[in-house]
Protein backbone atom coordinates (compact mmCIF):
# COMPACT_ATOMS: atom_id res chain seq x y z
CA UNK A 1 0.00 0.00 0.00
CA UNK A 2 1.53 3.41 -1.12
CA UNK A 3 2.19 6.64 1.25
CA UNK A 4 -0.80 8.39 -0.21
CA UNK A 5 -3.49 5.44 0.53
CA UNK A 6 -2.37 5.32 3.93
CA UNK A 7 -2.53 8.56 4.89
CA UNK A 8 -6.12 8.91 3.12
CA UNK A 9 -7.34 6.04 5.30
CA UNK A 10 -5.29 7.19 8.36
CA UNK A 11 -8.53 8.47 10.10
CA UNK A 12 -10.45 5.59 9.99
CA UNK A 13 -6.96 3.56 11.67
CA UNK A 14 -6.74 2.90 15.35
CA UNK A 15 -3.28 3.18 16.65
CA UNK A 16 -1.84 -0.02 18.17
CA UNK A 17 -0.74 -1.03 21.96
CA UNK A 18 3.00 -1.83 21.50
CA UNK A 19 3.31 -5.33 21.88
CA UNK A 20 3.97 -7.12 24.89
CA UNK A 21 6.22 -9.49 25.72
CA UNK A 22 5.26 -13.38 25.09
CA UNK A 23 4.91 -15.78 28.25
CA UNK A 24 5.57 -18.95 27.83
CA UNK A 25 1.91 -20.72 27.85
CA UNK A 26 0.19 -23.21 30.02
CA UNK A 27 0.24 -26.54 28.81
CA UNK A 28 -3.01 -28.54 29.70
CA UNK A 29 -2.64 -32.37 29.07
CA UNK A 30 -5.93 -33.79 27.71
CA UNK A 31 -7.27 -37.43 27.71
CA UNK A 32 -7.64 -38.55 24.22
CA UNK A 33 -11.60 -39.17 24.82
CA UNK A 34 -11.49 -35.19 25.69
CA UNK A 35 -9.73 -34.26 22.01
CA UNK A 36 -11.71 -36.22 19.96
CA UNK A 37 -15.03 -34.95 21.97
CA UNK A 38 -14.00 -31.17 20.79
CA UNK A 39 -16.29 -30.08 18.08
CA UNK A 40 -14.15 -28.17 15.64
CA UNK A 41 -15.03 -24.15 15.59
CA UNK A 42 -14.93 -21.72 12.61
CA UNK A 43 -11.42 -19.75 12.86
CA UNK A 44 -11.09 -17.28 15.27
CA UNK A 45 -11.23 -13.84 12.97
CA UNK A 46 -11.96 -10.16 13.73
CA UNK A 47 -14.18 -10.98 10.10
CA UNK A 48 -17.95 -11.32 10.75
CA UNK A 49 -19.30 -15.10 9.70
CA UNK A 50 -22.29 -14.11 8.48
CA UNK A 51 -23.09 -13.75 4.84
CA UNK A 52 -26.57 -12.35 4.17
CA UNK A 53 -28.07 -12.11 0.23
CA UNK A 54 -31.14 -9.21 0.50
CA UNK A 55 -34.14 -8.53 -1.75
CA UNK A 56 -33.68 -11.91 -4.17
CA UNK A 57 -36.21 -14.41 -5.41
CA UNK A 58 -34.49 -16.84 -3.55
CA UNK A 59 -35.05 -20.41 -5.82
CA UNK A 60 -35.10 -22.76 -2.66
CA UNK A 61 -35.50 -26.45 -5.20
CA UNK A 62 -37.14 -27.97 -2.13
CA UNK A 63 -39.95 -25.76 -0.92
CA UNK A 64 -40.69 -23.16 -3.58
CA UNK A 65 -40.13 -19.66 -4.12
CA UNK A 66 -39.90 -16.48 -2.14
CA UNK A 67 -39.62 -13.27 -3.70
CA UNK A 68 -37.83 -10.32 -1.89
CA UNK A 69 -36.12 -12.86 0.70
CA UNK A 70 -33.01 -13.03 2.49
CA UNK A 71 -30.59 -16.03 2.63
CA UNK A 72 -28.45 -15.83 5.47
CA UNK A 73 -25.02 -18.16 6.03
CA UNK A 74 -23.27 -18.40 9.07
CA UNK A 75 -19.69 -19.79 8.35
CA UNK A 76 -20.20 -22.64 5.91
CA UNK A 77 -23.62 -23.23 6.46
CA UNK A 78 -27.24 -21.78 5.10
CA UNK A 79 -28.72 -20.21 9.03
CA UNK A 80 -32.17 -19.00 7.64
CA UNK A 81 -34.32 -18.12 4.37
CA UNK A 82 -37.17 -16.59 4.69
CA UNK A 83 -38.73 -12.71 4.37
CA UNK A 84 -38.70 -11.35 7.79
CA UNK A 85 -35.00 -12.31 8.26
CA UNK A 86 -32.98 -9.60 10.37
CA UNK A 87 -29.26 -9.54 9.19
CA UNK A 88 -27.08 -9.36 12.29
CA UNK A 89 -24.66 -5.87 12.43
CA UNK A 90 -21.44 -6.51 11.04
CA UNK A 91 -22.58 -9.17 8.31
CA UNK A 92 -21.33 -8.77 4.78
CA UNK A 93 -24.22 -7.94 2.84
CA UNK A 94 -25.04 -8.97 -0.94
CA UNK A 95 -27.72 -6.65 -2.13
CA UNK A 96 -29.78 -8.41 -4.55
CA UNK A 97 -32.79 -6.38 -5.53
CA UNK A 98 -34.49 -7.81 -8.60
CA UNK A 99 -32.06 -10.46 -8.94
CA UNK A 100 -32.26 -14.41 -8.65
CA UNK A 101 -31.22 -16.52 -6.14
CA UNK A 102 -30.18 -20.47 -7.12
CA UNK A 103 -28.40 -22.95 -5.75
CA UNK A 104 -25.10 -24.09 -7.24
CA UNK A 105 -24.95 -25.94 -10.23
CA UNK A 106 -23.24 -29.52 -10.10
CA UNK A 107 -21.80 -31.12 -12.92
CA UNK A 108 -22.58 -35.21 -12.70
CA UNK A 109 -19.34 -35.22 -14.73
CA UNK A 110 -16.94 -32.84 -15.86
CA UNK A 111 -13.53 -32.75 -17.25
CA UNK A 112 -10.27 -29.84 -17.46
CA UNK A 113 -11.80 -28.06 -14.05
CA UNK A 114 -10.43 -30.17 -11.47
CA UNK A 115 -7.41 -32.58 -11.85
CA UNK A 116 -6.59 -35.76 -9.78
CA UNK A 117 -8.23 -39.23 -8.69
CA UNK A 118 -10.12 -39.41 -5.53
CA UNK A 119 -8.72 -37.94 -2.57
CA UNK A 120 -5.50 -37.27 -4.19
CA UNK A 121 -7.62 -34.47 -6.16
CA UNK A 122 -7.04 -32.06 -3.13
CA UNK A 123 -3.60 -32.06 -3.73
CA UNK A 124 -3.57 -31.21 -6.93
CA UNK A 125 -6.39 -28.64 -6.82
CA UNK A 126 -5.54 -24.92 -7.97
CA UNK A 127 -7.41 -22.39 -6.66
CA UNK A 128 -6.42 -19.68 -8.96
CA UNK A 129 -7.06 -21.87 -12.38
CA UNK A 130 -8.27 -20.27 -15.05
CA UNK A 131 -11.35 -23.05 -15.34
CA UNK A 132 -12.34 -22.76 -11.54
CA UNK A 133 -12.90 -19.13 -12.57
CA UNK A 134 -15.43 -19.93 -15.41
CA UNK A 135 -17.03 -22.76 -13.99
CA UNK A 136 -18.19 -20.37 -11.38
CA UNK A 137 -18.95 -17.68 -13.84
CA UNK A 138 -21.30 -20.50 -15.50
CA UNK A 139 -23.23 -21.12 -12.32
CA UNK A 140 -20.78 -24.23 -11.28
CA UNK A 141 -20.10 -24.76 -7.60
CA UNK A 142 -19.41 -28.86 -7.83
CA UNK A 143 -18.20 -30.99 -10.06
CA UNK A 144 -17.16 -34.85 -10.42
CA UNK A 145 -14.37 -35.96 -12.09
CA UNK A 146 -12.07 -38.72 -11.46
CA UNK A 147 -13.82 -40.55 -8.54
CA UNK A 148 -14.57 -37.56 -6.49
CA UNK A 149 -16.99 -35.01 -6.13
CA UNK A 150 -15.06 -31.63 -5.59
CA UNK A 151 -16.57 -27.95 -4.58
CA UNK A 152 -14.89 -25.06 -6.78
CA UNK A 153 -13.59 -22.92 -4.02
CA UNK A 154 -10.74 -20.42 -4.60
CA UNK A 155 -8.26 -19.05 -2.97
CA UNK A 156 -7.80 -21.99 -0.79
CA UNK A 157 -7.44 -25.99 -0.98
CA UNK A 158 -9.59 -26.20 2.37
CA UNK A 159 -12.78 -28.18 1.44
CA UNK A 160 -12.52 -28.97 -1.96
CA UNK A 161 -13.22 -32.46 -1.50
CA UNK A 162 -16.97 -32.88 -0.86
CA UNK A 163 -16.92 -37.17 -1.47
CA UNK A 164 -15.45 -40.10 -3.44
CA UNK A 165 -17.85 -41.34 -5.74
CA UNK A 166 -18.34 -45.26 -5.68
CA UNK A 167 -19.30 -45.85 -9.00
CA UNK A 168 -18.96 -49.22 -10.87
CA UNK A 169 -18.88 -49.19 -14.80
CA UNK A 170 -20.30 -52.41 -16.20
CA UNK A 171 -20.72 -53.57 -19.64
CA UNK A 172 -24.30 -55.04 -20.54
CA UNK A 173 -24.38 -54.21 -24.12
CA UNK A 174 -26.73 -56.11 -27.17
CA UNK A 175 -23.91 -55.94 -29.09
CA UNK A 176 -21.57 -58.28 -26.82
CA UNK A 177 -23.61 -60.98 -25.19
CA UNK A 178 -20.75 -62.99 -24.17
CA UNK A 179 -19.85 -59.51 -21.35
CA UNK A 180 -23.90 -60.15 -20.70
CA UNK A 181 -23.24 -63.83 -19.71
CA UNK A 182 -19.97 -63.29 -17.43
CA UNK A 183 -21.86 -60.25 -15.81
CA UNK A 184 -25.11 -62.25 -14.96
CA UNK A 185 -23.02 -65.06 -13.73
CA UNK A 186 -20.66 -62.76 -11.07
CA UNK A 187 -24.01 -61.07 -10.08
CA UNK A 188 -25.45 -64.44 -9.20
CA UNK A 189 -22.74 -65.81 -7.33
CA UNK A 190 -22.95 -62.40 -5.49
CA UNK A 191 -26.41 -62.83 -4.98
CA UNK A 192 -26.53 -66.55 -3.86
CA UNK A 193 -23.42 -65.74 -1.41
CA UNK A 194 -25.63 -62.88 0.36
CA UNK A 195 -28.58 -65.43 0.68
CA UNK A 196 -26.25 -67.69 2.46
CA UNK A 197 -25.14 -65.30 4.73
CA UNK A 198 -28.53 -64.33 5.67
CA UNK A 199 -29.97 -67.82 5.61
CA UNK A 200 -27.34 -68.42 8.27
CA UNK A 201 -27.77 -65.32 10.14
CA UNK A 202 -31.35 -65.85 10.18
CA UNK A 203 -31.09 -69.48 11.86
CA UNK A 204 -28.64 -68.23 14.32
CA UNK A 205 -31.04 -65.37 15.43
CA UNK A 206 -33.53 -68.23 15.54
CA UNK A 207 -31.46 -70.37 18.19
CA UNK A 208 -30.63 -72.97 15.80
CA UNK A 209 -27.76 -74.69 17.54
CA UNK A 210 -26.74 -77.17 14.05
CA UNK A 211 -26.09 -73.78 11.89
CA UNK A 212 -24.38 -74.89 7.88
CA UNK A 213 -21.04 -74.20 7.36
CA UNK A 214 -19.66 -70.61 7.12
CA UNK A 215 -20.70 -69.76 3.19
CA UNK A 216 -17.39 -69.54 1.02
CA UNK A 217 -16.33 -65.92 -1.13
CA UNK A 218 -14.45 -68.15 -3.63
CA UNK A 219 -15.23 -67.02 -6.89
CA UNK A 220 -17.32 -63.74 -5.62
CA UNK A 221 -16.36 -60.55 -7.09
CA UNK A 222 -16.16 -57.98 -3.48
CA UNK A 223 -17.13 -55.09 -5.98
CA UNK A 224 -20.36 -57.19 -6.97
CA UNK A 225 -21.37 -57.91 -3.43
CA UNK A 226 -21.03 -53.66 -2.88
CA UNK A 227 -23.25 -53.60 -5.90
CA UNK A 228 -25.85 -55.75 -4.50
CA UNK A 229 -25.84 -54.38 -0.84
CA UNK A 230 -25.97 -50.79 -2.23
CA UNK A 231 -22.84 -49.72 -1.13
CA UNK A 232 -21.88 -48.52 -4.30
CA UNK A 233 -23.47 -47.75 -7.66
CA UNK A 234 -23.78 -49.18 -10.87
CA UNK A 235 -22.83 -46.83 -13.96
CA UNK A 236 -24.07 -48.02 -17.59
CA UNK A 237 -23.61 -46.28 -21.01
CA UNK A 238 -26.54 -46.63 -23.69
CA UNK A 239 -28.49 -44.95 -26.01
CA UNK A 240 -30.71 -47.08 -27.76
CA UNK A 241 -33.86 -48.72 -26.75
CA UNK A 242 -32.92 -52.63 -27.01
CA UNK A 243 -29.40 -51.72 -24.50
CA UNK A 244 -31.93 -49.66 -22.11
CA UNK A 245 -34.51 -52.91 -21.83
CA UNK A 246 -31.45 -55.22 -21.02
CA UNK A 247 -30.09 -53.02 -18.50
CA UNK A 248 -33.76 -52.71 -17.09
CA UNK A 249 -33.78 -56.48 -17.08
CA UNK A 250 -30.68 -56.78 -15.39
CA UNK A 251 -31.91 -54.70 -12.70
CA UNK A 252 -34.79 -56.35 -12.40
CA UNK A 253 -33.29 -59.79 -11.55
CA UNK A 254 -30.47 -57.79 -9.83
CA UNK A 255 -31.96 -54.97 -7.78
CA UNK A 256 -29.17 -52.27 -7.62
CA UNK A 257 -28.50 -48.39 -7.55
CA UNK A 258 -27.91 -47.70 -11.15
CA UNK A 259 -27.22 -44.43 -13.15
CA UNK A 260 -27.10 -45.00 -17.20
CA UNK A 261 -25.56 -42.56 -19.17
CA UNK A 262 -26.93 -41.79 -22.73
CA UNK A 263 -30.57 -42.30 -22.66
CA UNK A 264 -30.94 -40.72 -26.36
CA UNK A 265 -34.07 -43.00 -26.88
CA UNK A 266 -35.30 -43.66 -23.45
CA UNK A 267 -38.90 -41.59 -24.53
CA UNK A 268 -39.09 -44.88 -26.29
CA UNK A 269 -39.28 -47.05 -23.06
CA UNK A 270 -39.57 -44.66 -20.02
CA UNK A 271 -42.44 -45.90 -17.81
CA UNK A 272 -39.97 -49.60 -18.15
CA UNK A 273 -37.04 -47.33 -16.67
CA UNK A 274 -38.69 -45.66 -14.37
CA UNK A 275 -40.14 -49.20 -12.69
CA UNK A 276 -36.40 -50.12 -12.91
CA UNK A 277 -35.57 -47.53 -10.51
CA UNK A 278 -32.10 -46.41 -12.70
CA UNK A 279 -31.25 -42.84 -12.65
CA UNK A 280 -30.55 -41.37 -16.40
CA UNK A 281 -27.60 -38.40 -17.35
CA UNK A 282 -29.59 -36.74 -20.70
CA UNK A 283 -28.16 -34.33 -23.39
CA UNK A 284 -31.32 -33.39 -24.27
CA UNK A 285 -29.66 -31.64 -27.73
CA UNK A 286 -27.79 -35.47 -28.82
CA UNK A 287 -29.38 -36.07 -32.17
CA UNK A 288 -29.87 -39.22 -33.88
CA UNK A 289 -32.73 -39.30 -36.49
CA UNK A 290 -34.99 -42.40 -36.30
CA UNK A 291 -34.57 -45.29 -38.18
CA UNK A 292 -36.97 -45.79 -41.03
CA UNK A 293 -36.04 -49.79 -41.24
CA UNK A 294 -37.84 -49.45 -37.94
CA UNK A 295 -41.87 -50.31 -37.26
CA UNK A 296 -41.24 -48.91 -33.50
CA UNK A 297 -40.19 -45.87 -31.99
CA UNK A 298 -36.53 -44.59 -32.83
CA UNK A 299 -34.32 -42.00 -32.52
CA UNK A 300 -34.11 -39.05 -31.04
CA UNK A 301 -36.74 -36.70 -29.44
CA UNK A 302 -36.89 -32.79 -28.21
CA UNK A 303 -39.74 -34.64 -25.82
CA UNK A 304 -37.46 -37.16 -23.98
CA UNK A 305 -36.61 -35.07 -20.88
CA UNK A 306 -40.04 -34.34 -20.07
CA UNK A 307 -41.84 -38.36 -20.98
CA UNK A 308 -39.06 -39.19 -18.40
CA UNK A 309 -40.67 -36.98 -15.82
CA UNK A 310 -44.30 -37.92 -16.49
CA UNK A 311 -42.30 -41.76 -15.93
CA UNK A 312 -41.05 -41.16 -12.97
CA UNK A 313 -37.46 -40.83 -13.72
CA UNK A 314 -34.92 -38.84 -12.15
CA UNK A 315 -32.20 -37.49 -14.21
CA UNK A 316 -29.32 -35.04 -14.19
CA UNK A 317 -28.62 -33.40 -17.91
CA UNK A 318 -24.85 -32.48 -18.92
CA UNK A 319 -24.49 -30.90 -22.03
CA UNK A 320 -22.23 -33.14 -24.82
CA UNK A 321 -18.81 -31.83 -23.98
CA UNK A 322 -18.14 -31.82 -20.22
CA UNK A 323 -15.38 -29.20 -19.79
CA UNK A 324 -15.07 -25.50 -19.93
CA UNK A 325 -14.39 -23.92 -23.43
CA UNK A 326 -13.90 -20.52 -24.77
CA UNK A 327 -14.71 -21.30 -28.59
CA UNK A 328 -17.62 -19.02 -28.82
CA UNK A 329 -20.07 -21.62 -29.52
CA UNK A 330 -22.91 -20.91 -26.57
CA UNK A 331 -24.66 -23.88 -24.71
CA UNK A 332 -22.42 -26.73 -25.74
CA UNK A 333 -20.23 -27.36 -22.57
CA UNK A 334 -19.91 -27.03 -19.33
CA UNK A 335 -19.82 -23.27 -19.53
CA UNK A 336 -23.44 -22.98 -20.04
CA UNK A 337 -24.63 -25.58 -18.50
CA UNK A 338 -28.56 -24.07 -18.06
CA UNK A 339 -28.54 -23.56 -21.82
CA UNK A 340 -28.82 -27.03 -22.47
CA UNK A 341 -31.60 -27.91 -19.93
CA UNK A 342 -33.39 -24.82 -21.23
CA UNK A 343 -33.73 -27.12 -24.72
CA UNK A 344 -35.11 -29.79 -22.99
CA UNK A 345 -38.01 -26.85 -21.23
CA UNK A 346 -38.43 -26.17 -25.51
CA UNK A 347 -39.43 -29.54 -25.55
CA UNK A 348 -42.23 -29.35 -22.32
CA UNK A 349 -40.12 -30.11 -19.60
CA UNK A 350 -41.19 -27.80 -16.73
CA UNK A 351 -38.75 -25.11 -15.17
CA UNK A 352 -39.33 -26.55 -11.78
CA UNK A 353 -38.24 -30.10 -13.68
CA UNK A 354 -35.08 -28.44 -15.60
CA UNK A 355 -34.04 -26.99 -12.65
CA UNK A 356 -34.06 -29.62 -10.23
CA UNK A 357 -31.88 -31.14 -13.26
CA UNK A 358 -28.95 -29.57 -12.62
CA UNK A 359 -29.30 -29.02 -9.33
CA UNK A 360 -30.23 -31.45 -6.63
CA UNK A 361 -31.05 -34.78 -8.78
CA UNK A 362 -27.05 -34.64 -9.76
CA UNK A 363 -26.03 -34.18 -6.26
CA UNK A 364 -28.72 -37.54 -5.56
CA UNK A 365 -26.77 -39.22 -8.02
CA UNK A 366 -23.29 -38.26 -6.74
CA UNK A 367 -24.89 -38.91 -3.02
CA UNK A 368 -24.30 -35.78 -1.60
CA UNK A 369 -28.09 -34.63 -1.68
CA UNK A 370 -27.90 -33.65 2.30
CA UNK A 371 -24.96 -30.96 1.49
CA UNK A 372 -26.29 -29.72 -1.62
CA UNK A 373 -28.39 -29.07 -4.38
CA UNK A 374 -30.88 -27.17 -2.89
CA UNK A 375 -31.06 -24.30 -0.68
CA UNK A 376 -32.26 -25.39 3.09
CA UNK A 377 -31.37 -24.29 6.64
CA UNK A 378 -28.54 -26.42 7.63
CA UNK A 379 -27.29 -27.16 4.03
CA UNK A 380 -23.96 -26.03 2.28
CA UNK A 381 -24.00 -22.19 1.70
CA UNK A 382 -23.44 -23.16 -1.72
CA UNK A 383 -25.54 -20.78 -4.10
CA UNK A 384 -25.21 -18.64 -6.92
CA UNK A 385 -26.97 -15.21 -7.25
CA UNK A 386 -27.95 -14.34 -11.12
CA UNK A 387 -29.56 -10.98 -12.85
CA UNK A 388 -31.87 -12.70 -14.54
CA UNK A 389 -34.13 -15.65 -14.37
CA UNK A 390 -31.34 -18.60 -14.69
CA UNK A 391 -33.09 -19.95 -18.02
CA UNK A 392 -33.05 -16.63 -19.96
CA UNK A 393 -30.36 -16.92 -22.52
CA UNK A 394 -28.96 -13.00 -21.35
CA UNK A 395 -28.55 -14.08 -17.54
CA UNK A 396 -25.37 -13.61 -15.83
CA UNK A 397 -24.41 -15.20 -12.76
CA UNK A 398 -23.08 -11.84 -10.78
CA UNK A 399 -21.92 -13.64 -7.83
CA UNK A 400 -21.13 -17.36 -6.41
CA UNK A 401 -20.72 -18.44 -3.02
CA UNK A 402 -19.43 -21.57 -2.22
CA UNK A 403 -18.42 -22.34 1.25
CA UNK A 404 -20.38 -19.34 2.88
CA UNK A 405 -17.86 -17.57 1.08
CA UNK A 406 -18.17 -15.13 -2.68
CA UNK A 407 -16.02 -17.19 -4.53
CA UNK A 408 -17.13 -15.10 -7.42
CA UNK A 409 -17.98 -11.54 -7.81
CA UNK A 410 -18.60 -10.69 -11.77
CA UNK A 411 -17.27 -7.17 -11.27
CA UNK A 412 -14.20 -8.55 -9.89
CA UNK A 413 -13.56 -10.73 -12.50
CA UNK A 414 -12.11 -9.96 -16.42
CA UNK A 415 -14.45 -12.13 -17.82
CA UNK A 416 -17.94 -10.49 -17.87
CA UNK A 417 -17.56 -7.52 -16.02
CA UNK A 418 -17.77 -4.68 -19.07
CA UNK A 419 -21.20 -6.47 -19.71
CA UNK A 420 -24.13 -4.92 -18.12
CA UNK A 421 -21.38 -3.51 -15.23
CA UNK A 422 -23.55 -3.12 -11.72
CA UNK A 423 -24.20 0.18 -10.86
CA UNK A 424 -20.69 2.17 -8.98
CA UNK A 425 -20.40 1.77 -5.67
CA UNK A 426 -21.58 4.98 -3.55
CA UNK A 427 -18.41 6.90 -2.18
CA UNK A 428 -19.43 5.21 1.63
CA UNK A 429 -19.47 2.38 0.20
CA UNK A 430 -15.92 2.23 -1.06
CA UNK A 431 -14.74 3.63 2.55
CA UNK A 432 -16.37 1.00 4.39
CA UNK A 433 -15.16 -1.71 1.80
CA UNK A 434 -11.27 -0.53 2.31
CA UNK A 435 -11.35 -0.50 5.87
CA UNK A 436 -12.59 -3.83 5.69
CA UNK A 437 -9.95 -4.83 3.34
CA UNK A 438 -7.58 -3.21 5.66
CA UNK A 439 -8.96 -5.22 8.67
CA UNK A 440 -8.59 -7.84 6.96
CA UNK A 441 -5.18 -7.97 5.72
CA UNK A 442 -3.96 -6.10 9.08
CA UNK A 443 -5.20 -9.54 10.97
CA UNK A 444 -3.13 -11.50 8.29
CA UNK A 445 -0.10 -10.32 8.43
CA UNK A 446 -0.06 -9.62 12.31
CA UNK A 447 1.43 -6.38 11.38
CA UNK A 448 1.80 -2.20 12.50
CA UNK A 449 0.48 0.70 10.30
CA UNK A 450 2.72 3.59 11.37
Amino acid sequence: MNLIALMLLAPFVLPQEPPKPEQEPKIEEKSEAEVAAEEPSEPVTDESPYLAVVGATIHTVSDGEISNGTLLCKGRRILKIGTNVTVPEGAEVIQADGMHVYPGLVAVNSSGIVSGRGASLRDSYDPFARNVALGLAGGLTTVQAGGAVAKLVRDSIDDVLLAETTWVTLNYSTSNPGSRRTLRAKLAAARDYIREVDYRAQLEKMGEKELPPEPSKSGVDEKYLNLLQNKSMAKFNATNMNDLLGICDLLDDFPMQSVIFGGLEAWTVASKIGRSGAKLVLTPRRKRWADEQLNRESGWSIENAAKLVEAGVEFAILPAATNISTGGIAGRDLLTLPMEAAFAIRGGLSEEAALRSITIDPARILGVENRIGSLEIGKDADFIVTDRELFDYRAFVEWGVVNGRIAYDKQAEPYFAHIRPRPAPTPSEIVEEVRRTLKEGSSEDNSEIE
